[in-house]
């Protein structure tokens, strides 16, 4: 027996709950569907699947780069650079808190790449691009496809997955609070009813 002391058992890692769809929906619309790091516009990865089955069902015969589940670069570049994903500005391996406040937007090559370093750790391996010059300005109204997904999604409710079905409630739920940000035309049945 050694005359040491006993270390104390490690602490397990604190678990950070999933972020629910309807507040990923509500930091990407704050956000103006921009990514914090790049401020390049993201994508909303269900759209690009359903876009893709959409060629399919009007006779595209050709193989279509828009979707894989993995955002595979080869079948899916959009993706691999510009799918939304909801990140920590400070890690939530590095104690940074899991709620509303510490959450942004950023496309997924950010945040892959930036992991858990702090904000200034990864400008400094990537600084933030010049600002975009448009003529006219930032996007004011982009919506990262989401409009599109809330059309094709309706179009295709049986073939929704569990996830696709929460994320079509999430959007409908904030378009409703919140129209400015998606047609006025999407909240009607095309039979010119409201929908409920």
């Amino acid at each position: 027996m050694s005359g040491g002391s006993q270390q104390p058992p490690p602490r397990p890692k604190p678990k950070r709950a999933a972020l629910s769809k309807k507040l990923q929906v509500r930091m990407f619309r704050r956000d103006g569907w921009l990514c914090r790091w790049c401020r390049r516009p993201v994508i909303f990865a269900p759209a690009m699947k359903y876009l893709a089955r959409f060629m399919q069902e009007q006779g595209h015969k050709g193989l279509l780069a828009y979707w894989s589940s993995a955002y595979r670069r080869d079948a899916s570049p959009l993706l691999d650079e510009l799918a939304a994903a909801v990140d920590h500005v400070t890690a939530f391996s590095a104690g940074g808190a899991h709620d509303e406040s510490n959450f942004v937007t950023a496309c997924y090559k950010c945040n892959t790449r930036k992991s858990a370093s702090s904000s200034d750790e990864f400008h400094k391996k990537y600084p933030p691009p010049p600002p975009v010059k448009g003529m006219y300005g930032e996007p004011k109204t982009w919506d990262g496809f989401s409009a599109l997904f809330i059309v094709l999604a309706r179009q295709n409710r049986s073939d929704l997955t569990r996830s696709e079905t929460e994320w079509l409630e999430a959007l409908e739920v904030s378009t409703v609070s919140d129209p400015q940000h998606l047609d006025a035309g999407l909240l009607s049945d095309n039979s010119g009813g409201e929908l409920p």
